[in-house]
Protein backbone atom coordinates (compact mmCIF):
# COMPACT_ATOMS: atom_id res chain seq x y z
CA UNK A 1 0.00 0.00 0.00
CA UNK A 2 2.80 2.42 0.88
CA UNK A 3 4.60 1.57 -2.39
CA UNK A 4 1.40 2.27 -4.38
CA UNK A 5 0.94 5.67 -2.70
CA UNK A 6 4.60 6.52 -3.35
CA UNK A 7 4.20 5.64 -7.06
CA UNK A 8 1.11 7.85 -7.27
CA UNK A 9 3.11 10.71 -5.74
CA UNK A 10 5.89 10.22 -8.31
CA UNK A 11 3.45 10.27 -11.23
CA UNK A 12 1.88 13.48 -10.00
CA UNK A 13 5.27 14.99 -9.21
CA UNK A 14 6.45 14.39 -12.78
CA UNK A 15 3.45 15.70 -14.72
CA UNK A 16 1.62 17.91 -12.25
CA UNK A 17 -1.49 15.73 -12.68
CA UNK A 18 -2.56 12.09 -13.01
CA UNK A 19 -5.64 12.34 -15.26
CA UNK A 20 -7.36 15.00 -17.32
CA UNK A 21 -10.57 15.31 -19.34
CA UNK A 22 -11.68 18.05 -21.70
CA UNK A 23 -11.80 19.07 -25.36
CA UNK A 24 -9.29 18.89 -28.18
CA UNK A 25 -9.66 21.10 -31.26
CA UNK A 26 -7.81 20.38 -34.52
CA UNK A 27 -7.18 21.74 -37.98
CA UNK A 28 -8.56 18.49 -39.48
CA UNK A 29 -12.21 19.27 -40.15
CA UNK A 30 -13.24 16.01 -41.84
CA UNK A 31 -13.78 13.84 -38.76
CA UNK A 32 -12.20 15.39 -35.67
CA UNK A 33 -12.44 19.17 -35.61
CA UNK A 34 -13.54 18.80 -31.98
CA UNK A 35 -13.03 15.79 -29.72
CA UNK A 36 -13.72 14.73 -26.18
CA UNK A 37 -10.23 14.11 -24.82
CA UNK A 38 -9.06 11.97 -21.90
CA UNK A 39 -5.43 11.66 -20.81
CA UNK A 40 -3.96 9.50 -18.06
CA UNK A 41 -0.41 8.92 -16.90
CA UNK A 42 0.51 5.26 -16.52
CA UNK A 43 4.07 5.92 -15.25
CA UNK A 44 6.40 8.85 -14.53
CA UNK A 45 6.91 9.66 -18.21
CA UNK A 46 4.21 7.66 -20.02
CA UNK A 47 0.69 8.79 -20.82
CA UNK A 48 -2.23 7.44 -22.81
CA UNK A 49 -4.59 9.82 -24.60
CA UNK A 50 -8.02 8.86 -25.98
CA UNK A 51 -10.10 11.11 -28.23
CA UNK A 52 -13.68 10.78 -29.45
CA UNK A 53 -14.03 13.22 -32.35
CA UNK A 54 -16.63 14.84 -34.57
CA UNK A 55 -16.23 16.88 -37.73
CA UNK A 56 -17.77 17.46 -41.10
CA UNK A 57 -17.20 19.01 -44.45
CA UNK A 58 -19.16 20.02 -47.55
CA UNK A 59 -18.25 17.81 -50.51
CA UNK A 60 -19.40 18.20 -54.11
CA UNK A 61 -21.88 15.46 -54.99
CA UNK A 62 -20.95 13.92 -58.38
CA UNK A 63 -23.35 14.35 -61.32
CA UNK A 64 -25.38 17.10 -59.61
CA UNK A 65 -23.93 20.17 -61.33
CA UNK A 66 -21.77 21.20 -58.38
CA UNK A 67 -24.27 20.68 -55.57
CA UNK A 68 -22.59 20.20 -52.21
CA UNK A 69 -23.69 18.08 -49.30
CA UNK A 70 -22.57 18.26 -45.67
CA UNK A 71 -20.78 15.05 -44.71
CA UNK A 72 -20.46 14.40 -40.96
CA UNK A 73 -17.60 12.29 -39.67
CA UNK A 74 -16.82 10.58 -36.39
CA UNK A 75 -13.54 9.25 -35.06
CA UNK A 76 -11.87 7.52 -32.15
CA UNK A 77 -8.13 7.67 -31.59
CA UNK A 78 -5.70 6.46 -28.98
CA UNK A 79 -2.05 7.30 -28.50
CA UNK A 80 0.91 6.59 -26.29
CA UNK A 81 3.00 9.64 -25.30
CA UNK A 82 6.43 9.84 -23.69
CA UNK A 83 6.73 13.04 -21.58
CA UNK A 84 9.88 14.83 -20.46
CA UNK A 85 10.17 17.96 -18.30
CA UNK A 86 11.31 21.22 -19.91
CA UNK A 87 13.45 23.05 -17.35
CA UNK A 88 12.25 26.62 -16.69
CA UNK A 89 13.45 29.30 -14.29
CA UNK A 90 10.31 28.95 -12.16
CA UNK A 91 10.18 25.12 -12.42
CA UNK A 92 6.78 25.16 -14.13
CA UNK A 93 4.90 22.01 -15.15
CA UNK A 94 5.93 22.29 -18.80
CA UNK A 95 6.75 19.10 -20.73
CA UNK A 96 7.47 18.08 -24.29
CA UNK A 97 6.03 14.80 -25.51
CA UNK A 98 6.30 12.43 -28.45
CA UNK A 99 4.64 9.17 -29.36
CA UNK A 100 2.13 7.65 -31.72
CA UNK A 101 -1.18 5.94 -32.07
CA UNK A 102 -4.11 4.78 -34.19
CA UNK A 103 -7.29 6.43 -35.33
CA UNK A 104 -10.49 4.98 -36.75
CA UNK A 105 -13.09 7.11 -38.50
CA UNK A 106 -16.31 6.97 -40.48
CA UNK A 107 -17.69 9.61 -42.82
CA UNK A 108 -21.27 9.66 -44.15
CA UNK A 109 -21.17 11.39 -47.53
CA UNK A 110 -23.23 11.44 -50.72
CA UNK A 111 -19.88 11.68 -52.52
CA UNK A 112 -18.72 8.03 -52.61
CA UNK A 113 -15.07 9.09 -52.73
CA UNK A 114 -15.41 10.37 -49.16
CA UNK A 115 -18.02 7.96 -47.83
CA UNK A 116 -16.98 5.15 -45.53
CA UNK A 117 -14.63 3.84 -42.89
CA UNK A 118 -10.91 4.49 -42.55
CA UNK A 119 -8.00 3.96 -40.22
CA UNK A 120 -4.58 5.50 -39.84
CA UNK A 121 -1.34 5.39 -37.88
CA UNK A 122 -0.10 8.73 -36.58
CA UNK A 123 2.89 10.17 -34.84
CA UNK A 124 2.40 12.87 -32.25
CA UNK A 125 4.67 15.54 -30.80
CA UNK A 126 3.90 18.59 -28.71
CA UNK A 127 4.03 20.46 -25.45
CA UNK A 128 1.97 19.93 -22.30
CA UNK A 129 1.45 22.57 -19.61
CA UNK A 130 -0.32 22.21 -16.23
CA UNK A 131 -1.22 25.47 -14.48
CA UNK A 132 0.05 25.52 -10.88
CA UNK A 133 -2.82 27.58 -9.48
CA UNK A 134 -5.69 25.87 -11.33
CA UNK A 135 -6.69 22.30 -12.26
CA UNK A 136 -6.21 23.05 -15.96
CA UNK A 137 -3.94 21.38 -18.52
CA UNK A 138 -3.25 22.75 -22.01
CA UNK A 139 -1.50 20.92 -24.84
CA UNK A 140 -0.49 21.84 -28.37
CA UNK A 141 0.46 19.02 -30.74
CA UNK A 142 1.19 17.94 -34.30
CA UNK A 143 -0.01 14.59 -35.74
CA UNK A 144 1.21 13.44 -39.16
CA UNK A 145 -0.84 10.44 -40.34
CA UNK A 146 -0.34 7.52 -42.72
CA UNK A 147 -3.69 6.03 -43.70
CA UNK A 148 -3.97 2.24 -43.77
CA UNK A 149 -7.45 2.24 -45.31
CA UNK A 150 -9.68 5.12 -46.38
CA UNK A 151 -12.47 6.07 -48.70
CA UNK A 152 -11.04 6.34 -52.26
CA UNK A 153 -10.68 10.16 -52.45
CA UNK A 154 -8.33 10.39 -49.43
CA UNK A 155 -4.62 10.87 -49.95
CA UNK A 156 -2.50 8.12 -48.31
CA UNK A 157 -0.52 10.58 -46.16
CA UNK A 158 -1.65 13.63 -44.23
CA UNK A 159 1.31 15.87 -43.43
CA UNK A 160 -0.14 16.70 -40.08
CA UNK A 161 -2.94 18.02 -38.03
CA UNK A 162 -2.35 20.76 -35.51
CA UNK A 163 -4.24 20.32 -32.25
CA UNK A 164 -4.97 22.29 -29.11
CA UNK A 165 -6.50 20.70 -26.02
CA UNK A 166 -7.76 22.13 -22.76
CA UNK A 167 -8.60 19.72 -19.95
CA UNK A 168 -9.68 19.64 -16.32
CA UNK A 169 -7.07 17.75 -14.25
CA UNK A 170 -7.66 15.40 -11.31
Amino acid sequence: MVAFMYCQFLVNAQSGYKQAIGLRFTSHTTFDVVALSYKTFVSDHSALELNLGYGGKNYIVPNTGGTTSYSPGYSISGSYQYHELIETASNENLHWFAGGGLNFFNISSKNNGYNGFGTGIFGTAGIDYKFKAAPINVTADWRPTVYISTPSAFLPIQIGTLGLAMRYTF
